[in-house]
């Protein structure tokens, strides 16, 4: 077969990749060797970079069925050479004992199967333990948890699902942070097709081809979908794969009405798209998308039967596009919440209804309050809005005139925030006071804490130790539900403002108004007031432990400024010191102005000071790690300690010092133990 490379560069093109041709019957197998962890695939010369799956730490994952633990790094280019190796670069822990995967990972594409691939040591069965990472195409921001394929103790090979991005072909700029959505002008019911856009969905034909067909994102590249990229519909038939319309960003309504998204194709064959969205209401079953064949010269129809298509939705409910969990706020509606700001304003708000007894004007469904009137600030509406990033929230327009130069009306935006630590009776309906955090510029902006927002499963706040094996560690006594964090920074930084949760959303503060859900936050700061906040990221990603160190990590913040299809992240990097007490965090660095990296020493995290001396000269404990004396005869004098000679240690986790001390028993002169 002729070669791929340049005439003349031969060897620079090889040692780049090199792919193989073999047929199998029919059809050809397409193999490609990958290097420098990247690979540059020949159908469309789109080039694969894996470099950014390397960690600091190792990648680990637990599997379901037997709770064995993997541990893994890939592309860790300041690794030592396999030669050189003493330590595994994967391993598999089972029953306390290490099994080795392997040195060294292989990078492949086999017909569009790209994964990563270990040797390890003998297995039982005469070969060897073996381990591939099978990466899988993933547009999501914050991609699935990596997930171990279920297997069995005697098992010799093992698999991991591993979504990421990376694995995808480029996005085209109008869908990289497109919501999918299209307001009905008839009854401005707000349509999201978000939901519908997480997989391929596969349309078998007679005649045993099929197509691929995607939604709000192109059709992700993958085994056997080698698809053109930006296409929203593909049809496959065999290995040849062909363009039947490019994705769109945004379905819309056209003249009769339906929702439709029309897909047209780039190759200039005349082979169209149009999928037709029709309501769905058969306890949510979830057809996918049906052929109905050609409809005109150029044009290929498809109908997709789902409940987003619907127009009759309840009121005061939303569905989290990325999770599909439902929101339903119907218990927090029709009452009046009375709220004071800083500034000492007072408001009334209602949630999608309010009563006829609140000081509001009639169809306002906020307003601020005084001795002589109440003015509007927005239009009651019980059309619960939820974005791909923040929290659900409520929007209430057109209040009464604000600015009378320019005609601006005031507006009221209720944000609903997961309450991490919730008031007793929260499922009924009780909430957090709301607070107000902003009053200005013709807005007013209230954050509600409660557990109806939710997610069934919240960000893990402790992991295991993965140099330290079966050692849990946990951070969630810093989560703090009173009040946020405030960074130090150095002098480059000192007009600017950074706050922080540990493991949940920001506590709502007034003046700082960052997106509802945010756990980091950014503001100017003129010496008085915090203005131009900016959301540096969610609590969803879990924590990474190796060592005395932890990282955890948001994502999803605000777009960067200085690359716009690169969202902000925050990476608090915690170290073990056991003077710092809580400690807090510091701003470290802010990497090519969208990652920002924050320092945090904590005793919170640093192992039990097993054995702490006792001075009978001064009836002390001295504990040498914080340079601190505890007198025993000054703190627990009813115990009359001194003579007992106790033994104790400390616990940063709980900030405690255990004692333990003999006492005599005065009835039978025995010795028991006792423990303070």
């Amino acid at each position: 077969m002729a070669s791929l490379c340049p005439t003349g560069r031969l060897s620079i093109c090889m040692a780049v990749v090199t792919f193989t041709l073999l047929a199998t019957g029919a059809q050809s197998k397409l193999l490609l060797n990958g290097t420098d962890c990247t690979i540059r695939e020949p159908l469309y010369n789109v080039t694969f970079d894996f470099n950014a799956l390397s960690s600091d730490l190792n990648h680990h994952v637990t599997s379901e069925e037997y709770g064995e633990r993997f541990f893994f790094n890939v592309c860790d280019k300041d690794a030592p050479a396999k030669d050189n190796r003493t330590e595994p670069r994967a391993y598999l822990v089972r029953a306390g004992k290490k099994i080795t995967l392997g040195y060294e990972a292989h990078l492949q594409l086999d017909n569009g199967r790209m994964q990563f691939s270990f040797l390890g040591e003998p297995c039982g069965n005469g070969g060897h333990y073996t381990l591939d990472i099978i990466l899988l195409c993933s547009y999501e921001r914050t991609p699935a948890a990596l997930r171990v394929i279920p297997h069995t103790p005697d098992q010799c090979r093992y698999y991991i699902f591993w979504d990421t991005p990376l694995a995808c072909q480029p996005l085209p700029t109008a869908l990289v942070a497109n919501r999918c959505t299209v307001r009905d002008g008839t009854n401005r019911h707000l349509y999201n097709l978000l939901p519908l856009g997480g997989a391929n969905h596969e349309v078998p034909l007679p005649d045993g081809t099929r197509f691929v067909v995607s939604v709000c994102k192109p059709v992700r590249y993958g085994h056997l979908t080698m698809c053109p990229p930006g296409v929203g519909v593909c049809l496959v038939n065999g290995t040849s794969y062909q363009d039947y319309g490019q994705a769109v960003p945004d379905p819309k309504i056209d003249a009769s009405g339906r929702l439709v998204m029309e897909m047209r194709s780039k190759s200039g064959s005349c082979q169209n798209s149009r999928i037709l969205f029709e309501c769905g209401k058969e306890e949510g079953i979830e057809t996918g998308p049906i052929y109905r064949g050609r409809q005109d010269t150029c044009t290929h129809e498809f109908v997709w039967r789902t409940s987003l298509a619907c127009r009759d939705t309840r009121p005061c409910t939303v569905s989290n596009p990325i999770t599909g969990t439902q929101y339903d706020l119907s218990l927090l509606a029709n009452r009046t919440y009375t709220l004071t700001s800083r500034d000492n304003r007072t408001y009334e708000v209602g949630v999608c209804r309010i009563p006829a007894s609140s000081h509001c004007p009639l169809d306002a469904g906020a307003c601020e309050v005084s001795a002589k009137q109440s003015v509007g600030l927005g239009v009651i509406s019980d059309e619960l809005q939820y974005e791909t990033t923040g929290a659900p929230y409520l929007l209430y327009r057109s209040g009464a005139v604000c600015d009378a130069t320019s005609g601006r009306r005031w507006e009221t935006r209720l944000e609903f925030i997961c309450e991490t630590d919730p008031v007793e009776g929260g499922r009924t309906g009780t909430v957090v006071p709301p607070i107000v955090v902003e009053n200005g510029e013709c807005q007013l902006v209230v954050h509600f804490e409660t557990v109806l927002v939710c997610e069934p499963s919240l960000m893990a706040c402790g992991a295991y130790n993965e140099s330290t094996i079966d050692q849990y560690v946990d951070l969630s006594p810093l989560m703090d539900s009173a009040r946020n964090y405030e960074a130090r920074t150095s002098g480059t930084h000192q007009d600017r403002r950074y706050f922080l949760n540990v493991c949940r959303p920001l506590v709502p503060q007034y003046g700082l108004s960052c997106r509802g859900g945010a756990a980091a936050c950014e503001a100017s700061f003129d010496g008085v007031t915090a203005r131009n906040e900016t959301t540096l990221g969610f609590p969803d990603v879990s924590l990474v432990v190796a060592g005395d160190t932890v990282l955890m990590k948001y994502l999803r913040g605000d777009p960067c400024p200085q690359d716009p299809v690169t969202n902000l992240s925050t990476t608090v990097t915690f170290h073990c010191l056991a003077t710092a007490g809580r400690g807090a965090p510091v701003l470290v660095e802010i990497e090519h102005g969208c990652h920002y990296r924050f320092d945090w020493a904590t005793a919170v995290i640093c192992p039990p000071e097993r054995s702490v001396p006792f001075e009978s000269s001064n009836c002390s404990f001295h504990n040498p790690a914080t340079a601190s004396w505890l007198a025993v005869d000054s703190v627990l004098i009813e115990l009359s300690l001194c003579d007992k000679q106790p033994d104790a240690f400390v616990d940063y986790h709980t900030g405690a010092l255990i004692i333990h001390y003999t006492e005599k028993d005065s009835k039978n002169c025995s010795s028991v133990n006792g423990k303070q």
